[in-house]
């Protein structure tokens, strides 16, 4: 039997079935595939990171190079500008994070029907700095997380590296 090694199907297995959320499913699933199959330009492999670790999903086990992984249902592309913007997480989190140490940032897009990748990028450490991050407005006093803040990520174009991608 020949396997798709762009198929995540098998990385469903592991999750937890009390999980309803299939943003959450699907993202788990990604971080997953990409712990599995991706190798670090040493040679090394990642391992995961506990699921609360701050801006971090894996680590290199032969020289300590660190990635966070985001993945979409959409396929990653630049706006007019030749920017790539994406959602990020907290702002002061993912500013610290920055500031604290580099890590290289991979990028999924993928087939909810096939659950197959489609895309699949990354920006490394070197192009990733204070200026990527892009605050974005608090949320609203009567909001259920009143005043939390998150933030956009971007990026040149030319910066992202393209490891695969699917004609689409």
């Amino acid at each position: 039997m020949i396997i798709d090694k762009y198929s995540f199907q098998h990385e469903f297995e592991n999750i937890n079935p009390s999980w309803k959320n299939n943003s959450r499913i699907y993202g788990q699933a990604i971080e997953d595939w990409v712990i599995k199959n991706y190798i670090c330009s040493c040679g090394g492999f990642f391992e995961s990171l506990n699921a609360n670790a701050k801006s971090i999903d894996g680590i290199c086990s032969s020289c300590g190079n660190k990635i966070q992984i985001k993945s979409s249902h959409h396929k990653f592309k630049p706006n007019k500008q030749n920017i790539l913007k994406i959602l990020g997480a907290e702002y002061k989190t993912t500013l610290n994070s920055i500031i604290a140490s580099d890590w290289d940032l991979i990028l999924v897009a993928y087939c909810k029907n096939e659950n197959k990748i489609n895309q699949f990028l990354k920006i490394d450490s070197s192009c990733i700095n204070e200026n990527s991050v892009v605050p974005r407005k608090p949320l609203a006093i009567t909001a259920r997380r009143a005043g939390w803040q998150g933030c956009y990520l971007t990026f040149n174009w030319e910066s992202v590296i393209n490891l695969y991608q699917k004609n689409l």
